[in-house]
């Protein structure tokens, strides 16, 4: 269980807290931090916090925690790259802690500039690592909870101290001079142990997601696949209006001919709106393009089911009870930072990164993000698509050497351009794409504003299966 108030009182008393200066920090994992202090008089010291589980505490730390016993977490860096420029070098001038409560105001000084850094030990939805300036207004938080109005810019209030009601909550028994000892003694073996459970629940939903996702599309190319595997009979329609062309005068809406595969007459629908030989044509292009989604689908399933054994047998192994603790801890944080994607790293590009088979796709999502991509992060022979006629995100493949962009890269751009348009909500859209060395911006335009040349135009009808796979572990509008 977590510390209670009275506790933490405790704790603070043995701190040399005040006269302290902040050295350094470090982020162990989620929910834990390390602040290394010097004081003039007890040296160098650190004190360790955690908040957000059922361990929240707060104690001296003596048994250093190394890298192989919790490695650092990439997925908060934004908050520990803050106390680094901001609170390192300053020094504790006072400890406040509210009234029968277990928050923690440490007020601290750097170089003349004062912050307030609040640490509210709650093991629920309320627990949080807060830095304030001197007004109290948030310049950053370890949880950013907007619905909680916690976020930087916002004014912080602590609340009414309260009077001690209720339940009566009292210090576990002593088993030494120092309570930090104790503490750090009786709570190491067993945050580590819940830490793990906590992480494997978070797999398992992360496993159930991705899976769920990939039996969706894999029931979305079946589908496809089913819809167009009699693609035939496109090619047998053509056949029999190519033999009797003859036959084709002006506009029909149908025509019937004998089958000369069972004798018997057929009718043939036909599209009335251009002359009737046309349609040959056009039943061809029928065929070709069902015939090839068909193939394309079918090979999609088998990819998909085969992908689908191979994370399964991933989760299978990295969620075996019979690891090691500390290496399976290791792991399953790993496998959540690899799909967090909550913070940018170094020279990644702004909007989405998605792989579509061996091409890499940018996806902008907005004006900001379309113009940054088009400056920074493509060149001349990447390919550029966009809904026609319709404001949107702009997607970018990127190009390889040597190689075309197959179809279904394609269809996997343009449903991505679908989506972050105007046009989503129809679920169709007419697009274009060319290469990023035709386009040329238009004078005084708007941001990220291009106008295409020697541009090729697709049409596409949202995939909600394709979408599902590529959008896996993105969020999105």
């Amino acid at each position: 269980m977590s510390l209670n108030w009275r506790e933490i009182a405790l704790i603070l008393e043995e701190l040399p807290l005040v006269g302290s200066s902040l050295q350094r920090t470090t982020q162990h994992d989620f929910h834990s931090l390390s602040w290394h202090f010097y004081h003039p008089e007890a040296g160098r010291w650190t004190l360790y916090t955690e908040v957000g589980t059922p361990f929240s505490r707060l104690h001296e730390l003596r048994k250093p925690i190394t890298a192989n016993q919790m490695g650092k977490t990439a997925k908060l860096q934004r908050f520990i790259q803050f106390c680094r420029a901001n609170l390192e070098g300053a020094q504790v001038e006072s400890v406040y802690q509210q009234p029968f409560d277990r928050v923690v105001r440490l007020r601290m000084n750097n170089h003349g500039t004062i912050l307030n850094l609040y640490l509210r030990f709650y093991s629920g939805p309320g627990a949080n690592i807060l830095v304030t300036d001197e007004h109290d207004i948030l310049l950053d938080l370890l949880y950013r909870r907007p619905g909680r109005e916690e976020q930087s810019g916002q004014p912080f209030t602590l609340p009414e101290p309260k009077a001690e009601e209720g339940k009566v909550f009292l210090v576990r028994e002593r088993t030494g001079d120092s309570f930090n000892e104790q503490i750090e003694e009786a709570y190491g073996e067993q945050s580590n142990t819940l830490t793990r459970e906590e992480l494997v629940g978070r797999v398992e939903r992360k496993m159930e997601r991705e899976l769920k996702s990939l039996n969706t599309t894999l029931n979305s190319l079946i589908r496809t696949s089913a819809n167009t595997q009699d693609f035939i009979h496109f090619k047998k329609f053509g056949d029999l209006l190519s033999a009797n062309q003859h036959l084709l005068k002006g506009t029909l809406d149908e025509i019937t001919l004998e089958d000369w595969e069972t004798g018997e007459p057929l009718t043939i629908p036909l599209d009335d709106k251009i002359l009737s030989r046309e349609n040959i044509h056009l039943y061809y292009e029928k065929y070709q393009k069902a015939k090839k989604t068909h193939e394309n689908a079918m090979g999609e399933v088998e990819k998909t089911k085969a992908l689908i054994v191979q994370r399964e047998s991933h989760y299978l192994a990295l969620l075996d009870p019979n690891r090691d603790q500390l290496q399976a801890i290791r792991s399953l944080t790993k496998e959540l930072e690899e799909s967090s994607g909550s913070e940018p790293q170094k020279n990644q590009s702004p909007g989405l990164t998605i792989q579509s088979g061996s091409f890499t796709l940018l996806v902008g999502r907005n004006a900001k993000e379309n113009d940054e991509l088009l400056r920074h992060y493509v060149k001349g022979n990447d390919y550029w698509m966009h809904t026609r006629d319709v404001p949107g995100g702009y997607v970018f493949i990127k190009y390889i050497r040597g190689k075309s962009v197959p179809l279904e890269v394609l269809l996997d751009a343009a449903n991505l351009a679908l989506i972050f348009s105007k046009a989503k909500n129809q679920g169709r859209a007419d697009l274009y794409y060319t290469q990023v060395k035709h386009l040329r911006r238009a004078k005084g335009g708007k941001t990220g504003l291009v106008l295409p040349t020697q541009e090729k135009n697709l049409t596409v009808t949202l995939d909600e299966g394709r979408l599902s796979r590529l959008l896996l572990g993105h969020e999105h509008a």
